[in-house]
């Protein structure tokens, strides 16, 4: 099987860029053993008219225009069309709609993506309503070129099945993973009585709204006040620091040092504190997963998915107020022989399921599936 992947804005050589996913992404792959070559990244030059068309948008409307320009769709197109015809693969794979919008074949076409333009425009509004519009009739097309797509999590399935009417036989789940390597991630923890005489919480975000920061501070605020005395971390963000809250700043994961230091917050908390206010696919809470750190989020976007209650951490009902988290954090303070067995089922589910060994595993059996039946087809 010889795949092509068809990649976005980002390179998947590097581990910085994105989030690191098409970095680990592809090297997951190909660590399966089969032979894939990628093409890309593609460039997003826009031509001068849409230059003055999102100038003129930005005159009229205060959210977004569309993500990628009209020049990047057909440039996408043509590169891997081009591609297609030099490497002759099997099928092709892209966790990034641009290069398919405008591609003609009749090659398998698996598409990959944390959440759907609609869904993600429902629930955090970005774009205007008319480029939100544009942006679903695109993945609207890809959609109707897709022989399988994978998703994240039951949320984006839903929507791809309700929106987009798309099969939902035809949708496969591979929880997302963390995007640090083996070699930052102890082997094996321990796991012994908690010391929650000052309660120790992580979070790791670069939005501050979008990630709940304000809401993860009056959560600390709100502990102390209660009398339990509570410390919060942020990672990401540079800020100034305060009674509870120390800003961290953010790290290169390509730097080998900052790498093991970025790591090496995840030894610290007791708990990884995600209240965002939207999360497709949150990395952070694997990372975390990865050093038996339970996370404590709401059931927003996809979160629901990736972490999961009662195993992985506590998912809480839909925007809850930081008074519903000072409630868990106090339960678990009152019982810490079940914040143990919480953490013992955190760091089992990333061995099963959060790690890019076992999602690679996964993606490939996917590509191979669609093989054979198109063999049998």
């Amino acid at each position: 099987m010889k795949i092509l992947y068809a990649t976005g804005r980002y390179s998947p050589l590097k581990h910085d860029d994105g989030s690191g996913t098409d970095y680990k992404l592809y090297h997951s792959i190909l660590e399966q053993g089969v032979e894939i070559e990628f093409v890309g990244p593609f460039e997003d030059t826009a031509s001068l008219l849409e230059r003055v068309y999102r100038k003129l948008h930005r005159l009229f409307s205060s959210r977004r225009p569309a993500k990628y320009s009209a020049a990047m769709l057909r440039r996408g197109a043509r590169d891997l069309a081009f591609a297609i015809e030099r490497v002759k693969p099997d099928l092709i794979f892209s966790k990034n709609l641009a290069p398919l919008v405008h591609l003609k074949t009749n090659l398998p076409v698996v598409y990959m993506l944390d959440s759907t333009v609609a869904a993600f425009n429902r629930q955090w509004p970005t774009f205007s309503t008319f480029e939100n519009w544009r942006m679903v009739q695109w993945e609207k097309r890809v959609t109707q070129i897709a022989t399988r797509i994978i998703t994240r999590s039951e949320w984006t399935k839903e929507s791809l099945v309700n929106d987009y009417h798309y099969p939902a036989e035809k949708v496969e789940i591979v929880h997302n993973s963390s995007s640090l390597p083996p070699s930052v991630i102890p082997q094996s923890i321990e796991y012994p009585q908690p010391d929650f005489s000052v309660l120790r919480l992580l979070l790791v975000g670069r939005v501050y709204k979008l990630k709940g920061i304000d809401i993860a501070i009056d959560i600390v605020d709100k502990l102390n006040e209660s009398g339990v005395p509570a410390e919060l971390r942020i990672v990401g963000l540079e800020g100034e620091d305060r009674p509870y809250v120390k800003f961290i700043g953010s790290f290169k994961k390509s730097d080998e040092t900052q790498l093991r230091e970025y790591a090496n917050q995840y030894t610290w908390p007791h708990f990884l504190l995600h209240p965002a206010r939207y999360d497709a696919a949150p990395i952070v809470t694997t990372e975390a997963a990865a050093f038996g750190v339970p996370t404590v989020t709401n059931n927003i976007g996809g979160i629901g998915s990736t972490v999961q209650d009662g195993v992985s951490g506590v998912v809480l009902p839909t925007l809850s107020p930081a008074e519903a988290y000072v409630k868990v954090f106090k339960y678990f303070i009152d019982h810490p022989d079940e914040y143990v067995a919480l953490r013992r089922s955190t760091r089992a589910r990333y061995e099963k399921e959060l790690n890019w060994a076992s999602a690679g595993k996964h993606i490939v059996e996917i590509l191979q599936t669609v093989m054979i039946s198109r063999k049998n087809g």
